[in-house]
């Protein structure tokens, strides 16, 4: 599947490098192509997603989820404003976490005690 936009307003909007931090600036295009931050078009977006997308949306979790807390969470969470470059890498990680449970959730076989409990149920 190609990758599309759910909506064309859901396209989040083009990031200043200066205002992400260094280790970051490598993933502007990864946050620009999934970092939607409504959250209906990102599970939109999400559910749209063939596998390698799915993949290289989750991926963003395994080397960086931790260290992107750092600033996620640090001075600039009290607000009261927030950049567009905040906003789009807060969705980012949210769209990667929704990312690698459709993953896990599709494209996964379940354990032998979940085919038990799914067939009583």
């Amino acid at each position: 599947m190609t990758y599309t936009l759910p909506q064309s307003e859901a396209e989040p909007p083009k990031l200043d490098p200066a205002k992400v931090p260094t280790k970051f600036r490598n993933l502007i295009p990864l946050a620009e192509k999934y970092g939607i931050s409504d959250d209906g078009y990102r599970d939109e977006l999400i559910d749209a997603l063939d596998e390698a997308e799915l993949r290289e949306c989750a991926a963003f979790l395994e080397f960086y989820d931790d260290v992107l807390d750092e600033w996620l969470a640090g001075p600039e969470a009290d607000g009261p404003s927030f950049t567009d470059e905040y906003i789009v890498f807060s969705a980012l990680g949210m769209a990667a976490d929704m990312a690698e449970f459709k993953l896990k959730s599709k494209y996964t076989e379940p354990e032998a005690g979940e085919n038990a409990l799914r067939s009583t149920a």
